[in-house]
């Protein structure tokens, strides 16, 4: 009985060896996807099972899940997945577990009792050379009866033999998918390559996205900082479900996608996710969407569409982030393409008007000139412009580009001013562009204003040059309220600034006008000479006070060699160039200069750089200063000191030789009144005392000097004329 018992088990395990390698056999597929379902239903066959299911693990998530028996229905990857009680227990053991009284295994089966009736269990792990790679399920004998031993030997031969199997298709399948993945990135590069226009190439993007996914529908969002729609485009998408998209993109999507940083998933549960109210069969099931990030700064959405109940893969969701990366960098090349065809148009248009502006040489004409072509550069009702006036503290009204009476008469007398008009307060504050898209509401500008020129949007640049704020232009709608664009506020500002340069350049030339006047006006009065020469010694300039100094006319000496100097001068000017060029200012340099006459005179020469706005030295400046009175009189003044000298000097000597004068004549006189008149010696001793006399005389008279003349005397030397002499009355 035995015998015959154990005969039956071999035949069953033998029958189940060929069934099992009839399976293995048939098991010919490219991807799992297809694969997997034959192994649920051979597993199914092979062991007598009522349900059964095949799980593939992707590292630490669940890639793919087939299902297949009388409970297929109800399980799903809520009940399997990797955190699942069986799930954990088998990947943590890395052995095959029997369970053939779910009553004493409750912990294990917990995540299956609710949906499933289990009556006897079966996991067993798909190995792999790196591991487990996947696990097969099987739930309830047919017939009420229980797994035994045989059926999971039957299994782990099974998981031996189809383990590899499946790896190849997954191998094969990552191939696939690789060259999959680059043709769809080619194709996208190809696209972004096309198409420079933002809205075509959004759509072309999303057409080959929903291709290369084989998914039914997609669309692209771009939103603005604040998460506000900004543009969008689909494919395969009826117009009701994609205002409900709107809507839900609004509130939930954006918001989940930029928290997630990374794909947001979808599924329907009870009830479709969307529905198209005229295309009954048009049920979202399955949404899968991605960010299309620049820089880390998520600008838009990417999402795909399944109208049936689709499960995305790891490596869907990871292809569509490639995707998304992609487009998110076409998406950024055409804008930057786009950028930088406005900053030519900018840039163009600019030019063009920076050469109808720049021959004007009053305010009046250039801010005449800007208001008319506004219009016709931004497509605006009209333009006006507004100077600012320090003495009234208002902008008073420039110039406007309508025409009719009435309103130029109203603008004309229009004054905005600080204090009063909000607008003004504003314009000091910002320096720049200030957009208002609803003129009536905003509460910046006189309502009499708004009222007559029926404003709705306006643009105002302000004039700024230097941080200071010279007027202000302004670009208005009035028809219809506006949206300015970038472009358009780019070519307002660009002209602005190119009006305020104007303005400074020409408030500059009138400081220098006025600046050149004065000096003019001070050379010309100038009491001095005052004469500039270049680096090859030619006239630039020649004041009157020169041409009375030196006897030339300024028309005789211009732009001719300086004609001043004498001979034997003539190598003070290279002199002075080189002490000026090392840095050095000639001060009070004594010289003589020849008049046209021929005459020589006593000059005294300041000498300095006259250089150009680089600071470079074109010339030479020179001060003359006639210094011949003041030498005659230096002269004189020399020769009253040394008569000075000599009259003091003689009055010394007068004292002292006067002295021995009285002595002498007083002994001739003593010696006189002794003798005969007779007596030889007398006559000699009466012509001492006589002379004597005379000398003594003549030292008084030296005494008494103040002033004196002179006359010639021998090898024409001029000697003390004492006859001629001023005497001191007083003494």
């Amino acid at each position: 009985m035995k015998n015959n018992h154990t005969i039956e088990q071999c035949k069953r395990y033998a029958s189940g060896l060929h069934r099992l390698q009839n399976l293995c056999t048939s098991i010919n597929k490219e991807n799992l996807k297809d694969a997997l379902p034959m192994i649920t239903k051979g597993i199914a066959r092979l062991i007598n099972a009522e349900t059964t299911a095949a799980c593939i693990i992707d590292g630490d998530k669940l890639e793919l899940l087939s299902c297949y028996g009388r409970q297929a229905k109800a399980i799903s990857v809520q009940n399997i997945n990797i955190k699942n009680s069986a799930c954990s227990w088998i990947l943590k053991n890395k052995k095959p577990i029997l369970i053939d009284n779910p009553l004493r295994n409750k912990r294990i089966l917990k995540n299956f009792t609710n949906n499933i009736r289990i009556d006897s269990f079966i996991g067993v792990p798909l190995f792999s050379e790196k591991g487990i790679l996947g696990i097969i399920f099987a739930f309830n004998k047919k017939n009420r009866d229980l797994f035994t031993k045989q059926d999971i030997d039957f299994l782990n031969i099974f998981s031996t033999v189809v383990s590899p199997l499946i790896e190849n298709i997954r191998l094969n399948e990552r191939q696939s998918q690789i060259q999959k993945e680059l043709s769809a990135l080619q194709s996208i590069i190809d696209t972004s390559f096309v198409n420079k226009d933002i809205e075509t190439l959004l759509y072309s993007l999303i057409q080959k996205v929903v291709r290369a996914m084989a998914i039914d529908s997609g669309e692209i969002y771009l939103f603005d900082e604040d998460g506000s729609i900004t543009f969008r485009t689909s494919y395969n998408m009826p117009e009701e479900v994609l205002e409900q998209y709107k809507e839900r993109m609004q509130k939930e999507i954006i918001r989940e996608v930029i928290k997630r940083e990374g794909p947001f998933i979808s599924y329907a549960k009870d009830k479709p996710i969307l529905t198209s109210e005229h295309i009954m069969s048009y049920h979202v099931m399955s949404i899968l969407a991605a960010p299309l990030r620049i820089k880390k700064k998520v600008m838009g959405i990417l999402h795909i569409d399944s109208l049936s109940s689709r499960i995305f893969s790891p490596y869907e969701v990871h292809l569509l982030e490639i995707l998304s990366e992609r487009i998110a960098l076409a998406i950024e090349n055409v804008q930057l393409f786009a950028a930088l065809n406005e900053e030519v148009d900018v840039s163009t248009t600019l030019l063009q008007t920076a050469e109808l502006i720049s021959n004007h040489t009053s305010a009046n004409q250039l801010l005449k000139r800007i208001v008319n072509i506004m219009p016709w550069l931004i497509n605006c009702d009209f333009s006006c412009a507004h100077l600012w006036s320090e003495k009234d503290c208002a902008f008073i009204s420039a110039e406007i580009s309508l025409t009719h009476d009435s309103l130029i008469k109203y603008f004309k007398q229009l004054f905005i001013r600080a204090g009063i008009d909000i607008i003004v307060d504003k314009i000091f504050n910002t320096r720049n562009s200030i957009i208002i898209e609803d003129v009536p509401g905003s509460g910046l500008l006189p309502k009499e204003f708004i009222d007559i020129f029926n404003i709705k949007s306006l643009l105002i640049v302000p004039f700024v040059s230097r941080g200071s704020v010279m007027g202000f232009m302004s670009i208005a709608f009035a028809q219809a309220a506006h949206t300015f664009a970038t472009k358009e506020i780019a070519i307002a500002r660009g002209i602005a600034n190119q009006v305020a340069v104007v303005l400074e350049n020409m408030k500059l030339n009138e400081e220098i006008k006025e600046s050149e006047e004065k000096y003019r006006t001070l050379v010309e009065n100038a009491t001095d000479a005052i004469t500039c020469i270049d680096l090859n010694g030619i006239v630039i300039s020649w004041n009157s006070a020169a041409e009375k100094l030196y006897g030339y006319l300024k028309e005789e000496v211009m732009d001719k060699k300086i004609p001043i100097i004498p001979e034997g001068k003539g190598s003070e000017l290279p002199m002075f160039f080189e002490s000026v060029i090392k840095g050095n200012i000639i001060s009070n340099f004594e010289t003589k200069r020849m008049r046209k006459d021929g005459s020589l005179i006593d000059v005294s020469l300041t000498i300095s750089p006259v250089k150009d706005e680089a600071g470079e030295i074109i010339g030479f400046s020179s001060i003359s200063r006639d210094t011949t009175e003041k030498k005659h009189l230096e002269e004189k003044r020399a020769q009253l000191e040394k008569g000075a000298a000599a009259i003091e000097l003689a009055g010394a000597a007068a004292h002292e030789i006067n002295q021995p004068l009285t002595s002498i004549i007083a002994r001739t006189d003593l010696l006189m009144s002794d003798m005969q008149k007779g007596d030889p010696l007398y006559r000699s001793i009466k012509v001492i005392s006589d002379e004597a006399k005379r000398a003594a005389s003549l030292v008084q008279q030296i005494g008494n000097i103040i002033r004196y003349k002179t006359k010639s005397s021998v090898e024409k030397e001029k000697i003390m004329n004492i006859e001629g002499t001023v005497k001191d009355d007083s003494k």
